[in-house]
């Protein structure tokens, strides 16, 4: 997957953009499914999850975590494809965890910080919720066999008309600068979010975990973003999107979160994490699922009350 382009993938830099520049972006992903964020993470965040993100793979290096959330009350299943990588020495695993909001408190400004919270705001709606908290390492010669996929689970079958308000998105913020192809890129097919899963009509169950799936997209469709460690790429969940192999001599670092309609089941966690209780905002703890004196009461996910509204509300975007 190194030869796929490395053009074509719609940008925005939201950080001297302003206002337009997330209205551009939010009609990227309309059109395109996919848009890449210039600068979206403040550089002093940027340097707290990249220090996390080391410090959680350099404890999986030494044996003292697992890899994925094995063992743990979180998603568990792993694709067919990667079963082999755990028999490979840790240093040539791609290390993913998910479920890092519930393990470290550095996480949790992510979610809603600016202006990529206002991108995922402006195209979902006001009502929304953090589905999926993960980390993501590509060491160089990383064994992991790459492979193009959906995200969302059963949800992946889903393809939504654009005209409507979308019910899922995945940001994806990159730790490390990615200067050249082959790096562990991200990778997908732009416009592929309006055709239903799978690409080949060989899989009557749909599942996304018997690989290797959409070997069939031809490689001049394909497209993957040179990057700079702050840039994030957004993506409708129906997108088929995935990484290169990783043939540098660098490790890929990332942190991957996904967003969703609030009836929405989370995917890697079942009630607000507690290190999210202790350390969120209220803002932060209500798009975990807080509801506070609302919890566990009939129609909680249908009709939010004006003030939580209010408060899952974007910041004001500096610019025209």
């Amino acid at each position: 997957m190194v030869d796929v382009p490395a053009t074509g993938i719609a940008e925005v830099d939201v950080a001297v953009a302003g206002r337009e520049g997330i209205t551009a972006a939010v009609e990227s992903l309309r059109s395109d499914g996919v848009v890449i964020l210039r600068r979206a993470v403040d550089p002093a965040l940027l340097a707290s999850v990249s220090d996390m993100v080391i410090d959680w793979h350099e404890r999986f290096l030494s044996g003292a975590v697992h890899n994925y959330s094995l063992g743990e009350e979180t998603a568990t299943r792993i694709p067919d494809i990667w079963q082999d990588a755990f028999t490979e020495p840790r240093e040539l695993q791609g290390f993913r965890k998910w479920n890092v909001a519930g393990m470290d408190h550095r996480f949790i400004p992510l979610v809603d910080c600016e202006p990529l919270y206002s991108v995922i705001h402006g195209f979902i709606g006001p009502d929304l919720g953090v589905t999926k908290t993960q980390m993501l390492v590509l060491p160089p010669g990383c064994l992991d066999s790459p492979f193009l996929h959906t995200d969302a689970g059963s949800l992946a079958d889903v393809v939504e008309h654009m005209d409507a308000s979308p019910v899922m998105v995945s940001a994806q913020v990159f730790l490390t600068d990615l200067p050249s192809p082959g790096m562990g890129n991200f990778t997908c097919v732009p416009g592929s979010h309006r055709k239903r899963y799978p690409w080949s009509p060989d899989n009557p169950t749909r599942s996304q975990l018997g690989g290797p799936l959409g070997e069939d997209i031809p490689m001049d469709i394909r497209r993957q973003a040179i990057v700079r460690a702050g840039d994030v790429a957004v993506f409708i969940h129906s997108l088929w999107h995935g990484a290169t192999s990783n043939a540098s001599p660098v490790p890929r670092r990332s942190l991957i979160l996904s967003y969703a309609k609030s009836f929405v089941r989370p995917y890697d966690y079942e009630s607000t994490p507690d290190v999210v209780l202790r350390h969120g905002t209220s803002r932060q703890r209500l798009l975990f699922g807080d509801l506070g004196a609302w919890a566990f009461r009939p129609g909680c996910f249908y009709h939010y009350p004006d003030d939580y509204l209010k408060m899952l509300a974007s910041d004001p975007v500096v610019g025209p």
